[in-house]
């Protein structure tokens, strides 16, 4: 049965081969770009972009203003997450709140049935639970399925994602075979709305406030030098620290890493890459997608960023507090869970997402609070 599928496009290969696979599969495809930020023009590299694929296509296209929310849910969350001590990723509460959010709203006053997206991530229903099921995409290196553990079962309901069972090679020469122009287009690794990939810019030109000197210290407490302000370091971090230490600082090669920002004393520790590891962490505001939650130990295994390898660990329910963006980016959450590593584990980091698998399927995940 033909079914009518707005097709979020970027201008990019990815969601131009999704938007042909399903012209090819005899669907009613329209072709969806977001403006997301910037000036009143419609237009634009991306806009352009997917303008012409969608003429060779042979299918409609539309351009839909979403500044106003997409400012309001992911660039104030971004900043203000910033300024309270936390490393945000926009992309997740971008995909819950506008992409599969205020987008999929809009598709609906399309008519559209279905909307789908360039995404390297598989989902569909389970028989036996009777739940809908988001599961990793098969190419390994490009799986998505991290960004998208906020959606609910109403939202993986309505989802499409074509390039799921691909690969990217497989992706972008099935572009040169249809003449899609962004075949050879090199893709950018930048955050949207963040220019030059300067979010330290961006903090200092839209939060001026966040620019509050403090002390670096040691393990021990000792100030060792003084930074700019808790917004513009990660934990992790080892450049662009410009500290002076004022007595020597024992660590392995002579790299000093972030390992700890304290927003009640405006105090940044430093230590050694062995300082980074951490036994457990706490994360709120969690969504569960395959389940309604858990009750008691749970073993699975967790990622802590997008590409980071897959960590054993068990998961025990706890209550937290809310983060930034909590309130409107929530699906089906409970009050959070204590995450115990089997091992050790590095990238444990306030503000980004610990992700819960069972295989390759996704358990659910919330934000990391405190480890």
């Amino acid at each position: 049965m033909r079914r009518k599928i707005a097709v979020a496009m970027s201008g990019g290969v990815d969601s131009s081969v999704a938007a042909a696979l399903l012209k090819d599969a005899g669907e009613d495809v329209i072709g969806v770009t977001m403006r997301l930020w910037g000036d009143d023009a419609d237009s634009g590299p991306a806009i352009e972009s997917a303008k012409e694929v969608c003429a060779l296509l042979g299918v409609k296209h539309k351009v839909l203003d979403l500044r106003e929310i997409f400012r309001k849910e992911i660039i104030d969350y971004f900043l203000d997450s910033y300024c309270l001590g936390l490393t945000p990723n926009p992309c997740v509460m971008c995909n819950k709140a506008i992409k599969f959010g205020a987008l999929m709203k809009l598709g609906d006053l399309l008519r559209a049935e279905r909307l789908a997206t360039g995404h390297y991530a598989r989902a569909g229903l389970d028989g036996a639970s009777g739940r809908y099921r988001l599961r990793a995409g098969m190419d390994s290196g490009k799986d998505q399925s991290y960004f998208l553990y906020r959606l609910n079962q109403y939202q993986l309901a309505h989802a499409v994602f074509p390039l799921g069972e691909m690969v990217k090679s497989e992706v972008i020469e099935t572009a040169r075979r249809m003449g899609l122009p962004p075949a050879d287009r090199e893709e950018s690794q930048e955050i949207c709305f963040v220019p030059d990939n300067d979010y330290r810019g961006l903090v200092e030109a839209e939060r001026p406030e966040a620019l509050k000197e403090g002390d670096f210290v040691d393990a021990e407490g000792n100030v060792i030098g003084r930074h700019r302000g808790i917004a513009f370091y990660t934990e992790g971090q080892r450049r662009g620290l410009n500290y002076s230490s004022v007595k020597p600082v024992d660590r392995p090669g002579g790299r000093s890493y972030v390992i700890n920002r304290d927003l009640e004393t405006n105090r940044i520790t430093l230590g050694n890459r062995d300082d980074l590891l951490r036994g457990e962490c706490l994360a709120g505001d969690v969504n569960w997608i395959f389940s309604s939650g858990i009750n008691g130990p749970m073993p699975c295994e967790v990622r802590l960023r997008y590409r980071s390898r897959p960590a054993k660990c068990t998961l025990l329910p706890e209550p937290t507090d809310r983060q930034p963006g909590g309130s409107s980016c929530i699906g089906q959450t409970t009050d959070g869970v204590r995450v115990i590593f089997d091992e050790p584990t590095a990238g444990v980091v306030p503000g980004q997402s610990a992700v819960f698998y069972h295989g390759d399927t996704v358990l659910g995940g919330g934000i990391i609070q405190k480890s």
